[in-house]
């Protein structure tokens, strides 16, 4: 059985990459123990561990937030981002199977659906759902944890620019093509277009982070 307090971790990891705690949200000692209806020595443990993992900062006389990465840190996350995705969307046209193939298609159907009915929620999971179903036709262990790891960073930020008019629909449309690449067996496309996907996205970041901060 895991610890209250590892729970608690998951717990608020989970609600970091689902966009329900956003970059700058403060999160209160008593107000969790009160939500979790637990001591506030788990919590305490829970958020130190985020700490020490760089999801969670802690500013003097104010508690814990969610840490705000700057626009550089952000521009090089996604740079290593868009290349280990790149890598995946590769190796995903080469070693497809059918299995693989009907994940991503899934994966692409939600996105639509949610940009269909102008969900931006939804199409932070949904968005999520395509890329690990690229992640997972690899069959590369090391490259999905590797991946995995960054997504905790990264989430948090990835749903900003889903707010801009347009870009749920855009950001369907280069799954699709990403998608048409990889099955019919175009890695080099299917890079390319991975790779110019994420770094669209990861320019457009720091410019929404500075219009709202």
């Amino acid at each position: 059985m895991k610890r209250v307090a590892d729970q608690l971790i998951e717990t608020l990891k989970q609600e970091m990459h689902a966009g329900i705690l956003k970059p700058g949200d403060q999160l209160e000692e008593a107000a969790l123990a009160d939500r979790f209806e637990v001591s506030r020595t788990p919590v305490r443990e829970a958020v130190r561990s985020l700490v020490e993992s760089g999801l969670l900062e802690t500013r003097s006389r104010k508690g814990a937030f969610v840490r705000v990465l700057s626009a550089k840190e952000l521009i090089d996350l996604f740079e290593v981002a868009a290349e280990l995705e790149a890598l995946a969307s590769r190796l995903a046209s080469e070693r497809l199977t059918d299995e693989g193939l009907i994940g991503i298609q899934q994966g692409l159907e939600a996105c639509a659906t949610a940009a269909n009915n102008d969900d931006a929620t939804a199409y932070s999971a949904a968005n999520l759902q395509f890329h690990r179903a690229i992640h997972m036709a690899t069959g590369n262990e090391w490259l999905i944890e590797q991946l995995a790891q960054i997504e905790t960073r990264i989430n948090p930020y990835r749903s900003i620019p889903y707010k801009m008019h347009g870009r749920l629909r855009q950001s369907v449309e280069e799954h699709a093509a990403i998608l048409d690449a990889i099955s019919t067996g175009k890695g080099a496309d299917a890079a390319q277009l991975m790779r110019d996907h994420m770094m669209l996205q990861g320019k457009r970041v720091p410019l929404l982070l500075q219009s709202v901060g």
